[in-house]
């Protein structure tokens, strides 16, 4: 009796120092767990909290009629091509809405708390859309899904949209651009567009106009090359 009464005391002492393995076992998991429970609600934050600005792109605009030549103005107005410009490709780390920066040839950044109005490619399908449609060369332009008689399909594989810090500070906007003939299948022709714009700075508002600058340069050469292919 005294020795059960005396282990029995000495239990409840541990109990009460905190001493007992299974009441240190069930504090540390509920410890783990109240941790765990606080990390995740700190993630959901981070997730959940809006974007402080949303960032657009411009879409080029028609030469005024007095710059067009003689030669070009009756095959604008002769053009009955009609075109298809799908979503354009892109690697995993610009088909987001995130905007890019590299800070070296091979590591890649983004921006916090900006974002692209939606993800890079739809943005620049939107553009590239709207810059043909200005340019009054072709007869009407659409992406897939509006049922158009398609004549050719404009193919566009991003492979730069970003600030290179490294670079002298430079928005960097390079497509791979194919014209397929929707008739056959074959690419009529293809060639690869780049422009650079220097960034006042490395700020959000500064990348993003010296990409959009850069964009800019882009379309003005691919809008009439396509016209020349079609």
């Amino acid at each position: 009796m005294q020795g059960g009464e005396g282990r029995a005391m000495k239990a409840a002492a541990d109990d009460v120092r905190g001493g007992s393995p299974v009441r240190r076992g069930r504090r540390r998991a509920l410890g783990n767990a109240a941790a765990a429970t606080a990390v995740a609600v700190m993630l959901a934050g981070c997730v959940s909290s809006p974007p402080k600005a949303l960032y657009d792109l411009s879409a080029s605009t028609a030469a005024p009629a007095a710059t067009a030549t003689p030669a070009a103005r009756p095959a604008a107005k002769a053009s009955r091509v009609q075109l298809l410009v799908p979503e354009p490709r892109a690697l995993a780390a610009l088909n987001t809405n995130s905007i890019a920066a590299k800070s070296s040839p091979s590591a890649i950044s983004y921006y916090q708390n900006v974002l692209w109005a939606d993800q890079l490619p739809r943005v620049v399908q939107a553009r590239v859309v709207e810059s043909l449609e200005n340019s009054g060369r072709v007869h009407a332009v659409g992406v897939p899904g509006q049922g158009l008689l398609i004549n050719y399909q404009v193919l566009i594989d991003i492979r730069a949209f970003q600030l290179d810090a490294y670079h002298g500070r430079r928005g960097v906007v390079e497509f791979s651009v194919q014209i397929l003939d929707d008739a056959n299948g074959r690419v009529v022709a293809s060639q690869v567009f780049r422009g650079e714009s220097r960034a006042s700075s490395e700020t959000a508002d500064a990348a993003v106009a010296a990409m959009d600058a850069a964009l800019g340069q882009v379309l003005a050469q691919m809008v009439p090359w396509i016209d020349g292919a079609v």
